[in-house]
């Protein structure tokens, strides 16, 4: 039996092949004889290339058996005594191998891995592979199992496991098993059920009004029955605690609440005995559910300081919306979290007092879940309060960076980052408080503009200037320069960098000057005579700001020292935030990002968030902050200049808006007691704020086996399935990294989607149709715990994967190589023996077509042949005269000649007829084509 393993080669090369031929057809008549048997080799030379290019196999039956282990390493059966005993069984099996057999071995929990492949003789000393141990996922072993097998042996698998899985389907596996022929053993590994009380499934409704009666549907189990105290939370709040009997199995709990305001709200049940023997452990007592309350929407109103943003939270509840107002600690730490309000307010408060992940999460609220998002302040928000470079002014319809502006004043400034011994110290991610503090500088040069003159020293006990004074034409290269820098030693002499810094200032011609100091305020030394040397640099123009890293023993003398150059005073302790305050320092220095003059607003563009308001009365403003509106920004209200007041855009799937003053803290003072104020931010909290789901769709969420499953069922007032939308889904986990789910139509109106929920935790999905609004939400929580369900082996599940694929359910490993199976077919490649021999036929191809013989070689060797033949035919018809007196032969013997017979005259031998003399040789005939076209071109002339 023959096959070709690559037949698109084959059909590519037969195509080449057959031009060969035809090439070989038109070969010229001058090789005379040898023309046949020249085209014979390059044919068969141009066949054996051809069947090489296409891979042709020959296939044989073999008796080889290749098997491969599949151990179950989750927790629920991971002890090292299982384990081994394991391994020594397959030791065991080792002596049942014959040659050519081979055996090897893969792990399993949460995920698969290969810890040996399939060899001749493996050792099973010990399990090296490592697997995440919180979850069996027996269908992820099996499927590397069936990878892991060689092609051209039998195969065989043998899952040693408890049977429990709880992601994946083994059972869809053993059906592709058997389709290949690959049969699945299984060696069950007892488990003893243990004492066990459980939270198997938590529900709610979908949706609710405020004030509604609300249901919590509460699924146990327990080994036995026993009491136990149940605690039921929303939002973290506890709303219900009771002591209760659980009946032995499976049992039934119902608390009933009443619906808070409008939002996405999650409960939270916990379950536990109150006999402590009775309960295994505490992984799998919690379960919980969402629940979305319809309404008038949910706003968070984050503020700097909240009293100041009181009146901005009472025009939001004008309308009937719930307004929550907080200051930066109560920002939610998760997307999920964040996501249960409809609308996002950040007043006058500083991007340092978000976490990184905080930031991002802001960014996909707006972006993939459709929420609202509104700025407002001036001093402590936009590019002041270090949101530049944020994933947060990726969300709003202005830009920060202020360098192409024509009114923007020059500036020279220095950076001096210590480099003692202390910044050696790592902070995480392979990088020290070096490299953050280089980090940061760099990024300080690039908002620089090329009117602007930057330098960077380092500084210990001496001072390095790593780039001297130059202007900022190519912000990169100076970025580059500064990263590079290297750590020196001791502490840091403030004195030193003071003295280099302002020395360097003093000879620039900018019209603003600034030194901006990072040290130890731990380590600071030398610090007699700055006080003065900050004053005199200020009479010349030149302001200093410090940061302090950490609260240290000169942090005071540091900060008194900013206050007198009048500059800012920073102490950081996450050193993660140190990009975020250079950024900031250095658009606050350049003066170019706040307008303090009194100003009147005027309207720019039509709007629904003017309606009714009337910007003539409004009072004057006390200043703005200045920022870069996004070309696709809609500019509704302007300050001076062409500057924006209040701009607004669409960001993915949701709007944002900028409002460039504070609401109510100082500059923005005036409009509190104006009557379009409340008007003003009510109508533009409701434009902005997440659109309420679609009536004309369901959307659900439900978590089996580590997968979320989103379903969309969508149907139109009128009962009609609405078919052929273009939806998706983002879900917000407990990764904090959101997930793309592609819906795709299963069915009338029906749209389904899939994604990995390893993780437990709860899970929320946001479904939109485009950008062109929100379809729904639908929540669940994946319980923690899965893998330490007391229920003990599943017996019924492996025999299933045993009969389903072919395979038994085995005591032992012993007999696993002597039960053979079937014969396999193995197919071996004849590529390299066809290669080498259209290689030899091309040599000898090319040998007849080169190789000439001598002058009348030929010739000579003709004549021989002939003369010998002549001698032959002499020799048999001229023998010896017959005697007469010969016997009679025998019965039907040939008749001797008789002795009277006229004798007949033999002919001449060739070599004694007479002739003048030898014939001269042939002339030799030319052996190429270039030859014999030569000699015809001669004999014409």
């Amino acid at each position: 039996m023959i096959r070709f393993g690559a037949p698109w080669l084959l059909a590519m090369a037969a195509v080449v092949f057959a031009l060969l031929l035809w090439r070989l057809a038109k070969l010229p008549h001058g090789f005379g004889g040898r023309r046949r048997a020249i085209q014979l080799v390059l044919g068969l030379a141009g066949l054996a290339a051809t069947l090489a290019v296409g891979d042709l196999q020959w296939g044989h039956r073999v008796d080889r058996l290749a098997v491969v282990y599949v151990l179950d390493r989750s927790r629920s059966v991971a002890d090292e005594e299982t384990a081994e005993n394991a391994l020594q069984r397959m030791r065991e099996a080792n002596a049942g191998m014959r040659s050519g057999d081979r055996a090897g071995l893969v792990v399993v929990g949460a995920t698969a891995a290969t810890d040996l492949l399939p060899s001749p003789e493996p050792p099973f000393g010990t399990v090296r592979a490592t697997v995440p141990r919180d979850a069996t996922d027996l269908a992820a072993g099996l499927r590397r199992a069936l990878a892991d097998l060689p092609a051209d042996h039998a195969g065989r698998i043998v899952l040693i496991s408890d049977g429990v899985q709880n992601r994946g389907d083994a059972l869809e596996v053993a059906t592709v098993a058997a389709g290949r022929g690959v049969g699945i053993d299984v060696l069950p590994v007892d488990r003893t059920p243990t004492p066990e009380v459980a939270v198997e499934r938590v529900t709610v409704p979908r949706t609710a009004r405020p004030g509604e009666p609300v249901e919590v549907r509460v699924v146990t189990r327990a080994s036995r029955a026993t009491p136990a105290r149940v605690r039921v939370t929303r939002g973290g709040q506890t709303i219900a605690e009771a002591i209760t009997e659980l009946r032995e199995g499976a049992d039934l709990l119902v608390l009933r609440d009443e619906a808070p305001e409008a939002g996405v709200h999650r409960y939270d049940v916990l379950v536990e005995p109150m006999e402590p023997g009775l309960d295994a452990g505490r992984e799998n007592n919690e379960g919980g559910a969402f629940l979305r309350v319809t309404g008038n929407g949910r706003v968070l109103v984050v503020a700097g300081e909240p009293t100041s943003a009181e009146a901005l939270a009472a025009a939001l509840r004008s309308s009937g919306m719930q307004a929550d107002l907080v200051g930066p600690s109560g920002m939610p730490a998760s997307l999920g979290a964040l996501a249960g309000y409809d609308l996002l307010v950040l007043a006058d408060v500083e991007a340092r007092a978000f976490a990184t992940d905080q930031l991002e999460s802001i960014q996909s609220y707006v972006r993939d879940l459709g929420g609202g998002l509104l700025m407002a302040g001036a001093r402590d928000a936009f590019g002041l309060g270090g949101y530049t470079g944020t994933p947060v002014e990726d969300a709003l319809p202005a830009r920060f960076d202020l360098r192409q502006r024509r009114d923007r004043l020059s500036l020279a400034m220095v950076i001096a980052i210590d480099k003692s011994g202390s910044m050696t110290a790592p902070v995480g991610g392979g990088r020290t408080k070096l490299d953050l503090a280089n980090e940061a500088a760099a990024r300080s040069a690039s908002l620089l503009s090329p009117s602007d003159r930057v330098g960077v020293m380092h500084v210990d006990t001496a001072v390095t200037w790593t780039q001297g004074m130059v202007s900022v034409e190519d912000p990169a290269a100076i970025a580059a320069i500064v990263r590079r820098a290297q750590p020196g030693g001791g502490g840091i002499d403030v004195d030193v960098a003071m003295e280099a810094a302002y020395g360097a200032l003093a000879g620039e011609r900018t019209q603003l000057k600034h030194f901006l100091l990072f040290s130890d305020g731990e380590d600071s030394q030398r610090l007699e005579g700055t006080r003065e040397m900050v004053r005199r640099a200020l009479r010349d123009g030149a302001t200093t700001s410090i940061v302090s890293m950490g609260n240290g023993t000169y942090t005071p003398e540091l900060e008194h020292l900013s206050r007198l150059g009048e500059g800012r005073f920073y102490i950081v302790e996450n050193l993660q935030e140190l990009p975020r305050i250079f950024t900031q320092e250095t658009i606050e220095a350049s003066r170019a990002a706040l307008v303090d003059d009194p100003f009147r607003a005027s309207a720019r563009s039509p709007s629904a968030v003017l309606r009714g308001v009337d910007l003539a009365s409004a009072p004057a403003l006390g200043g703005y902050a200045v920022v870069d509106p996004r070309s696709r920004a809609e500019i509704v209200i302007g300050a001076d200049d062409d500057d924006p007041l209040l701009a607004v855009w669409q960001h993915g799937v949701g709007r944002s808006a900028i409002f460039t003053t504070d609401v109510g803290a100082e500059l923005g003072r005036p409009w509190l007691a104006w009557s379009g104020y409340p008007v003003l931010f009510d109508q533009l909290g409701r434009s902005l704020a997440r659109s309420p789901e679609r009536a004309d769709a369901r959307v659900s969420l439900s978590i089996e086996n580590g997968v979320g499953h989103v379903r969309v069922e969508a149907i139109d007032a009128e009962g009609r399935y609405r078919n052929y939308l273009d939806l998706g889904g983002t879900v917000a986990g407990p990764g904090g990294t959101p997930l793309r789910v592609d819906l795709r139509q299963t069915g009338a109106g029906r749209y389904e989607g899939t994604f990995s929920a390893d993780a437990p935790g709860p899970y929320l999905v946001t479904v939109n149709a485009g950008e062109s609004g929100l379809v729904g939400s639908a929540g669940a929580v994946r319980p923690s715990g899965e893998e330490m369900r007391g229920e003990g082996t599943d017996h019924a599940l492996l025999a299933q994967v045993a009969a389903l694929s072919g395979g038994v359910v085995r005591e032992g490993l012993s007999d696993v190589f002597r039960d053979r199976p079937p014969e396999a077919w193995a197919h071996e490649s004849m590529w390299p023996a066809l290669v080498v021999t259209a290689l030899l036929l091309m040599l000898l191809s090319v040998a007849l077509r080169r190789l000439v013989l001598p002058p009348g070689l030929v010739a000579r060797f003709r004549r021989r042949k002939r003369t010998a033949r002549a001698t032959m035919a002499t020799a048999g018809g001229q023998g010896p005269a017959a005697s007469p007196r010969v016997a009679a032969g025998p019965a039907g013997a040939p008749a001797a000649p008789r002795a009277d017979a006229p004798e007949r005259a033999a002919p001449p031998a060739e070599e004694d007829r007479p002739r003048d003399s030898d014939p001269p040789p042939p002339a030799a005939q030319p052996s190429s084509l270039a030859e014999q076209l030569l000699a015809r071109k001669k004999t014409k002339r």
